[in-house]
This record gives structure tokens, C-alpha cells and sequence, in this order.
């Protein structure tokens, strides 16, 4: 129980460190999607380069490479795993694990 809350206070101030980084990025909208774009290309490619290099890898150790959360680190890998880059080895659940092609 203790690892669970502890867990969830990490997730947490991961959160509201993505935010305050968005926050700081913002001098218009469209100067803000350019730049979070270049953060999220450039996260992609060390994930890819990991996954190389380590041969696979899980949601919770890409939230833990790039200080995210869970659901960021999720959203970048769904996203490399539909552009064909990654493959998903296992259904669903911290069990999963993402190898490269």
C-alpha cells in the first residue's frame, strides 16, 4: 500500500513538472506546439535509440528516463508503435514491454 502512495507522489510531481515546463515554453500558441513537438521528436528518438541499444523497454522506465509521467511516457511509445518503429510485446498492464523493429 505504502509503494502504491508512494508511486502516485512521484506520478504526481512528474505532472506538475510537465506543467510547469509547458508553462515556461508558452510565448504563443503556435510558438508552443512548434516547441513541444521538437521535445516530444527528440524523446522519441533516445527512446528508439534505447531500444536499440537495450533491446526493450517499459512505460514506467520512459517516464523514469525523461522525469514523465506514466501516460506521457505511454502516449510517445503508442505513438512510435503506429508509426511502425516499435512493436508492443504483450497485451496490457505494467507487464508490457516495447522491443524496436
Amino acid at each position: 500500500m505504502r509503494k502504491k502512495a508512494k508511486e502516485l507522489e512521484i506520478e504526481l510531481k512528474r505532472i506538475e513538472k510537465e506543467k510547469a515546463e509547458q508553462a515556461g515554453f508558452v510565448s504563443g500558441i503556435d510558438e508552443f506546439n512548434r516547441r513541444m513537438q521538437e521535445v516530444k521528436e527528440e524523446r522519441k528518438h533516445k527512446i528508439i535509440a534505447t531500444l536499440e541499444q537495450k533491446g526493450k523497454t517499459k512505460t514506467n522506465e520512459v517516464a523514469d528516463m525523461f522525469d514523465i509521467s506514466r501516460a506521457t511516457a505511454f502516449r510517445y511509445l503508442e505513438e512510435l508503435e503506429k508509426e511502425g518503429k516499435i512493436l508492443q510485446v504483450g497485451a496490457y498492464g505494467r507487464n508490457v514491454e516495447y522491443k524496436a523493429k
